[in-house]
């Protein structure tokens, strides 16, 4: 049985990519901060992603680690969740680097988490980033990123094949940004948020699943891969799409941006999640032959509102 290692799996990602693995097979490991909950799918494994402690043997033998591990981003950023969202990346790979080094027959390859958000602020016409782009933004969520993927590049390891995943805005029922939109649009708030021109680069679930699966098994695709639908879209566009599937009458209200961020300070969160442009597809996605399932943005909406 092959065997594959979730570091913070037990989230809204790691369980849409446990049940996948599961159903075919694979023996799955979740490293997790507490038991897991009910109807989790994976055998646990407590650690703090922070101290090498006895979870560091489930490392041994496995076909794959998947580093998903980090706070949410979903919240204020005050100093405290500033410092526990880039701790948490940090310390969990820089734990895992110390762990694999350790063993005596490391994982096969080593996934880890990053951020399409590194990317430099793109708007109009501009064509979008891929992996061979190097104009990084500013600021405090690319400072993130960049700490990340420099904690992940710090550990060298031989035999052992490494990927960090620039992931974009994940679409799916069970978590993420989705249901959040589809009950503004069912309030009739699915106008433009922002100037609504800003872009947004997105991937299906089922698309999250299959670009980790395709890159656990692909032995010649390794550095930075960005995990994006081929086709970004407006926030304009996108809130279209919505409003087309759940909106009263297709009728949306535009929220401008001194109401995003007015809304973001009460529903505690940050205005940035919803008005930074990121523009950003995959190079290594297409030249590796990757078939996306939803490439488009209204068949993924299409097939969440079914």
């Amino acid at each position: 049985m092959k065997k594959v290692v979730l570091a913070g799996g037990s989230g809204f990602l790691g369980q849409a990519l446990s049940r996948s693995l599961s159903s075919d097979g694979y023996e799955v490991v979740v490293l997790g901060r507490s038991p897991a909950p009910r109807g989790a799918i994976g055998r646990f494994v407590i650690w703090d992603g922070q101290k090498l402690e006895e979870w560091k043997t489930e490392l041994e033998g496995a076909d794959a680690l998947l580093n998903l591990t980090g706070r949410s981003v979903d919240c204020r950023y005050t100093e405290e969740n500033r410092e526990l969202i880039l701790n948490s990346r940090v310390d969990s790979t820089r734990v895992l680097g110390q762990a694999i080094k350790d063993c005596v027959d490391p994982p096969k390859v080593w996934l880890n988490s990053s951020t399409a958000t590194i990317y430099k602020d793109r708007r109009g016409d501009l064509e979008p980033h891929d992996e061979s782009s190097d104009d990084f933004g500013m600021g405090f969520s690319v400072g993130v990123a960049q700490a990340w993927e420099k904690a992940f590049g710090e550990s060298a390891i031989d035999g052992v094949r490494k990927v960090a995943l620039r992931v974009s805005i994940v679409l799916g029922r069970d978590g993420g940004a989705f249901p959040v939109m589809r009950r503004f649009a069912k309030l009739g708030l699915g106008g433009a948020q922002g100037p609504g021109s800003q872009w947004m680069s997105w991937l299906h679930i089922d698309d999250w699943v299959g670009v980790a699966r395709f890159l656990m098994e692909n032995q010649s695709v390794d550095g930075a891969v960005n995990l994006a639908a081929p086709n970004p879209v407006t926030n304009a566009s996108f809130m279209r799409e919505m409003r087309k599937r759940f909106a009263p009458m297709g009728i949306g209200l535009p929220a401008p941006s001194l109401f995003v961020r007015i809304g973001a300070f009460f529903m505690r969160t940050a205005p940035e999640l919803v008005l930074k442009s990121r523009k950003v597809v995959s190079a290594t996605l297409a030249e590796s032959s990757y078939s996306f399932k939803y490439p488009d943005l209204a068949q993924a909406i299409r097939n969440l509102a079914a």
